[in-house]
């Protein structure tokens, strides 16, 4: 076998097959994406840069490999809410408080999570575990009627 193919068959044993998940800064693109891919998406609203807030680190998010493996369950975009774009994504989500997570499910038509708490690494695996299929919430239950 020549060498070439040799490190080429290596580097695809090691890589594990999972799907490197692509970091969108467009909320509409993410969005779509969602969709077509059937994935829920994780929306990180990060504030200006200037802010005193701190801003979701991905790099340090995606340092853990259990953590990647579990991104790669979702479209993930990083939105500046500094941006006209994203004041707009900002008063859409109504989030007053920054950096913003929230995940949207498989549909794009639920929240099924968010959050303006800072998240530990701890906190990050059990919030992509758990959300992980996108699945929206089950259906309220309809009120009782009261029938004389």
């Amino acid at each position: 076998m020549p060498a070439h193919l040799s490190a080429l068959v290596l580097f695809a044993a090691l890589s594990g097959g999972t799907r490197e998940s692509t970091v969108y800064d467009s909320y509409k693109q993410a969005w779509h994406a969602g969709r077509a891919q059937n994935l829920p998406v994780l929306v990180i609203l990060n504030p200006a840069e200037e802010a005193n807030a701190s801003a979701v680190d991905l790099d340090w998010l995606r340092r853990s490999r259990h953590r990647r493996d579990l991104l790669a369950n979702y479209v993930v975009v990083v939105v500046d809410a500094s941006t006209p774009e994203g004041k707009v994504v900002h008063k859409q989500f109504g989030a007053a408080a920054l950096p913003r997570v929230s995940v949207l499910d498989r549909q794009q038509k639920w929240q099924i999570y968010r959050s303006s708490q800072s998240l530990s690494a701890e906190d990050w695996n059990m919030v992509l575990e758990a959300h992980k299929k996108g699945n929206p919430p089950p259906p309220r239950p309809k009120p009782a009627a009261c029938q004389t």
